[in-house]
C-alpha cells in the first residue's frame, strides 16, 4: 500500500470549491491540498483555515508554477474552465473540472486539444439526476 498522497491544488473558492476541498481535505486521506486560490483572497483564506490548507496563492498561474502540485481542480465560474484547463495542461498538471469545460465547440476542442498535447488526464465533474 502506498503512503503517496497526491498534492493538489484548487482554483475557486466558492459552492462547488468549498464541497471539493471539504470532501478532499475530511474524507480522502490519500490527497494533500497544498495550495487554494480565489479572486476574492478572502474566500480562500477562510476555506484554507476551514481546510487546513497552508498556502492561499495569488493566482491560478502561482498553483501551476508550483513544482509540488501535480493535479489541480478548477471549481472556478464555466467562462474560465477551458483557458485555466489550457494554462493546466502546458504546466503538466492533472485536472479535475467542474462541468462544462465551456460553452462553445471551438473552446472545448481547444482545451481537449491542450490536454492531448501534453498527455495529462482531465476528469470532469458530473453528478447525474437522481
Amino acid at each position: 500500500m502506498s503512503t503517496h498522497k497526491l498534492p493538489v491544488g484548487i482554483i475557486g473558492a466558492g459552492r462547488i470549491g468549498k464541497v471539493h476541498a471539504e470532501t478532499l481535505a475530511f474524507r480522502l486521506p490519500e490527497s494533500e491540498i497544498v495550495a487554494i486560490t480565489d479572486i476574492n483572497q478572502e474566500a480562500a483564506r477562510g476555506l484554507a483555515a476551514r481546510c487546513g490548507i497552508p498556502t492561499i496563492a495569488e493566482s491560478s498561474d502561482a498553483i501551476f508554477a508550483d513544482r509540488r502540485i501535480e493535479a489541480v481542480l478548477i471549481c472556478s465560474s464555466t467562462n474560465t474552465h477551458a483557458d485555466l484547463i489550457v494554462a493546466a495542461a502546458r504546466a503538466g498538471k492533472h485536472i479535475f473540472c467542474e462541468k462544462p469545460i465551456a460553452h462553445s465547440l471551438e473552446d472545448i476542442d481547444r482545451a481537449l486539444a491542450a490536454i492531448h498535447a501534453a498527455g495529462v488526464q482531465l476528469q470532469i465533474g458530473f453528478k447525474p439526476p437522481l
